[in-house]
């Protein structure tokens, strides 16, 4: 992609797909190559909202054929859903002389100022807080405090003898630490599901359960496997 003299090497959009506000900043490095005759100097930049910030090698000039890395940084903090935010490069062209001079040799060459030009690049995608980012992790809620990965599991299909695992994360919410202060806590269950020759043939849909301890005492949660015994 071309954008007067400064080329974008790749794409002048990138998207970032599911970010999440927990994991901080994001950036991404754009290269860009100078496609014209004559030199030019980065001069300033600026983004369309303090979530993201330009970097770049300013007054910095760049001769005709050569790249430089533009940098974009996007901070997810108070964020939430789709965003697109821009980052804008302004360059300066060196100046040219052209014209001629006039009858008699006395006259000056008329000059043309140099020009200032600009090139957009943007960051796009869905930021994701840190509530929605455990409610994905974790949808199926057993109380207001506490909730798993998933109840319901496909073991797929499985001849006797055989036997296979599945792990349940658990997030226990706002639990109290030796400090008093509340903070969450995740952990794993693995259930194991084993065929016997007693086990019926066909598609089995086996009641299980896992018990859980949480605020000190057990809680029994019930799941389903689903399982297709040959």
């Amino acid at each position: 992609m071309f954008t007067d003299t400064l080329a974008i090497i790749g794409l002048a959009a990138l998207s970032l797909g599911s970010i999440r506000e927990a994991d901080g900043v994001v950036e991404r490095t754009f290269l860009l190559r100078n496609a014209g005759e004559h030199a030019v100097t980065l001069l300033q930049g600026y983004t369309s909202c303090g979530c993201t910030t330009i970097a770049f090698a300013q007054d910095s000039c760049i001769a005709a054929g050569d790249t430089t890395a533009v940098t974009l940084r996007f901070n997810p903090r108070g964020k939430s859903g789709e965003f697109f935010e821009t980052g804008t490069l302004v360059y300066q062209t060196a100046a040219t002389g052209e014209g001629a001079a006039a009858e008699g040799g006395n006259s000056p060459a008329s000059e043309t100022a140099p020009a200032r030009k600009a090139v957009t690049l943007s960051l796009e995608g869905t930021c994701l807080s840190s509530e929605e980012s455990l409610a994905l992790q974790f949808p199926v809620r057993i109380t207001d405090s506490l909730w798993i990965s998933a109840n319901r599991f496909d073991l797929g299909i499985m001849r006797v003898g055989e036997s296979k695992e599945r792990g349940v994360a658990i997030l226990h919410r706002g639990e109290t630490e030796a400090d008093g202060q509340l903070s969450d806590r995740q952990e794993l269950v693995n259930v194991r599901y084993a065929v016997d020759a007693q086990t019926p043939k066909g598609l089995q849909h086996v009641q299980h359960s896992i018990s859980i301890q949480h605020d000190g005492r057990a809680i029994t949660v019930p799941i389903i496997l689903d399982v297709l015994v040959k």
